[in-house]
């Protein structure tokens, strides 16, 4: 009867710290590769292939081995101080960066060799590759515990963080601000102003103050607009053309709902964990014109009436980003619970066309509102809200993103760049998520 993973591993243990003693480390090391291969990131044996490969001059291969080790065991000190010494002994060799670019990319998670790439190329004068690699490094080391202060930064490492905390945060900013250079000379630093006060607030250079306390978006306030939960109607000037076209946009709408037809999750969901967060009962749903800023053609060609409509309505038109464009479709007992949007400098415009009763949009602190069949309104979701459908039919509106009203010309023009441009970067260093744990495998301690 084969033995089990657990029995296996303890096996090769034995053997392999029998002929550490006795001082047969060519001997020793297979077997310690081979515990490897049957529990990944074992600290025992990551620490002596580690030792062994920086024996024998293989310092690269030391410290991926030890990267790969700190996926499992993030909390063993001695892993991180191992990592520590043979870091710095690659850090002195010649091809220390090519070294380094491939441990990175092998390992987009391994934080600390991406604060040793982001220093060289600091060193070697490539600013916008210094601010990447320090991001990335600083946002994969926080997700997992580390580099949020001085206790959870190992003192070794402690002055490079800082040095890269700066170079990253002053290096963004500057970027952002070059990023307003073409239209300042387009348009003039002073239609400008409030945007530049806006990345001020972004980058943390100035405080972040908001118009009305309840208002708080998760991803960019846009200062000296009026802070209105409700947009006035007289600052809708397409409303009643819009409210005109509710029958055309009803018979559209009716032959998506009689097939049912790519009506899918308003969000995508990787738990129903996840899911349970935004709302209860069924799913909210939709049928997308644009999602994330992306057109759905299909869906446009199908719906001719309600795409041309759209083209007449100021939508907010980012890349990657904006608008999010549907009919959205509560089905009844969805409740989607309390919840922000990403910025004030959007407002959500809705277009009732099927309201039963007992469906209503609730803005904490503010009221609770009930949609009235082809009477539009849009509001600021930037004010924590919520929406429940308590009948026994479906809801739907069309809804889409469109510009602040309040915002000029000027300034959609230059926060579309901007926030193109800041999805790209956090794009370019988003985190890794951590390694899921090891089946029958407890974290070791430290």
């Amino acid at each position: 009867m084969p033995l089990s993973n657990d029995l296996a591993v303890n096996q090769l243990l034995t053997d392999a710290r029998q002929l550490a003693r006795n001082r047969q480390p060519d001997a020793a090391a297979p077997v310690f590769e081979e515990i490897l291969t049957l529990r990944p990131g074992h600290t025992e044996a990551s620490l002596f292939i580690a030792e062994y490969a920086l024996h024998r001059r293989d310092v690269a291969k030391a410290v991926l081995l030890l990267e790969q080790a700190l996926r499992f065991n993030q909390g063993v000190a001695p892993l991180h101080q191992k990592l520590a010494a043979a870091l710095e002994r690659l850090e002195a060799q010649p091809d220390a960066e090519q070294q380094l670019r491939a441990i990175v990319t092998a390992l987009p998670e391994a934080y600390n060799c991406e604060l040793f790439l982001g220093r060289l190329f600091e060193q070697r004068g490539d600013q916008n590759a210094a601010i990447t690699a320090y991001f990335r490094a600083i946002k994969n080391a926080q997700l997992r515990g580390f580099w949020l202060n001085r206790d959870t930064t190992a003192p070794w490492l402690q002055a490079r963080v800082a040095r890269a905390m700066k170079v990253a945060h002053e290096g963004r900013r500057d970027w952002l601000y070059r990023l307003l250079e073409p239209m300042v000379a387009r348009h003039g630093r002073d239609e400008l102003t409030r945007v530049f006060e806006c990345v001020a607030m972004f980058c943390g250079e100035k405080r972040l103050e908001y118009g009305d306390p309840r208002q708080k978006p998760s991803f960019l306030y846009f200062p000296g607009i009026p802070s209105q939960p409700l947009i006035t109607r007289e600052l809708l000037p397409f409303a009643e053309s819009l409210e005109q076209q509710g029958d055309a946009l009803r018979s559209e709408l009716w032959s998506i709902l009689e097939n049912n037809d790519d009506v899918v999750p308003f969000h995508k969901y990787s738990t129903p964990e996840q899911a349970a967060y935004l709302f209860s009962g069924p799913p909210w749903q939709a049928y997308f014109f644009y999602r994330n800023g992306e057109a759905f053609p299909e869906h446009h060609l199908r719906c001719p009436h309600t795409s041309k409509t759209l083209t007449q309505l100021p939508m907010a038109h980012i890349r990657d980003h904006a608008p999010e464009t549907c009919f959205s479709v509560l089905r009844p007992g969805t409740h989607i619970l309390p919840h922000r949007g990403v910025t004030n400098t959007r407002s959500v415009l809705h277009l009732p066309l099927i309201v039963p009763e007992q469906c209503a949009l609730n803005i904490t602190g503010v009221g609770t509102f009930s949609w009235q069949q082809d009477r539009c309104f849009a509001f600021d979701d930037t004010y924590e809200h919520e929406a429940w459908n308590r009948s026994e039919l479906t809801r739907v509106i069309l809804l889409t993103d469109i510009w602040n009203p309040h915002l000029r010309e000027a300034e959609r023009w230059a926060l579309k760049d901007l926030i193109e441009q800041i999805g790209d970067f956090n794009r370019a260093t988003e985190a890794t998520p951590p390694a899921p744990a090891m089946a029958g495998s407890p974290p070791e301690k430290r």
